[in-house]
C-alpha cells in the first residue's frame, strides 16, 4: 500500500511533464532519480504485476516460526545470538 502512495505522489508531482522535473521529485520525496524515472515511465498495470511478484521465497522462510518464537521469548535478543541459537 505504501508503495502505491509513493507512486501516485510521483505521478501527481510530475503531472505529465507540466509539474516538477524528475530531479525535483526525487529531492522532494527523498528517492533516487532512477526510481522516480522507473515509476514515471512504466504503466500502472506493469507496476502492479511487479509488486504482486514480490511474494517470493526467502532463505529464512524455513526458520521464520522459530525466529519469531525466539524473539517473543527473548525480545532483546540480537541477530547474532538468534543465529547462534539456530545452529
Amino acid at each position: 500500500m505504501k508503495e502505491w502512495i509513493v507512486i501516485h505522489k510521483i505521478k501527481s508531482l510530475y503531472d505529465n511533464g507540466n509539474g516538477f522535473t524528475e530531479r525535483q521529485i526525487a529531492k522532494e520525496l527523498g528517492l533516487s532519480r532512477n526510481t522516480v524515472s522507473k515509476y514515471l515511465h512504466k504503466p500502472e498495470t506493469e507496476i502492479a504485476k511487479q509488486i504482486d511478484e514480490i511474494a517470493r521465497t526467502k532463505k529464512l522462510d524455513a526458520y521464520r516460526v522459530y525466529i519469531i518464537q525466539l524473539l517473543q521469548t527473548y525480545p532483546n535478543l540480537s541477530a547474532v545470538k538468534v543465529m547462534r541459537k539456530g545452529c
